[in-house]
């Protein structure tokens, strides 16, 4: 009776991997290719704290009407990059359950996918925070 329950077990087993159609190689790849892009993430998710800050201190600065265009639209760079990785993080699928339905090749461009909108994220919060120092006259790490 055990060694009938164990191949059944076996059996549904090699059934999901055989069925799902995708192999361990395939997922190691999906994960190669979705820490690449946690990687990005990872690398500018910190400097959010610094959008915050800098927006403060635009806010806070006395504005002449020579530059209240510039300040605006430096906050408004800011605010863009932020929703930007707001909306990534609320909205990357994680492969896990995208394997529940989707075939491995679909999965690998939906992951190139995110990774060329997390690196459009990225730029827009680099570039942003760059201007804003500019504009306040901080210097740029």
């Amino acid at each position: 009776m055990k060694n009938f329950i164990f191949l059944n077990a076996l059996a549904l087993v090699l059934f999901s991997v055989i069925g799902c159609g995708n192999s361990n190689a395939e997922f190691e790849k999906e994960d190669l290719l979705l820490k690449e892009v946690y990687d990005i993430h990872d690398e500018v998710m910190p400097r959010m704290s610094e959008i915050v800050g800098l927006k403060g201190s635009l806010l806070e600065l006395q504005v002449d009407t020579s530059r209240e265009v510039e300040i605006k639209a430096t906050i408004s760079m800011l605010e863009k990059a932020e929703d930007g990785m707001m909306q990534w993080m609320n909205n990357i699928k994680q492969p896990e359950k995208l394997r529940e339905t989707t075939k491995h090749e679909e999965i690998m461009s939906y992951l190139e996918n995110q990774k060329q909108e997390i690196s459009k994220v990225r730029d827009m919060m680099n570039n942003s925070i760059e201007t804003a120092k500019r504009v306040l006259g901080t210097p740029a790490k």
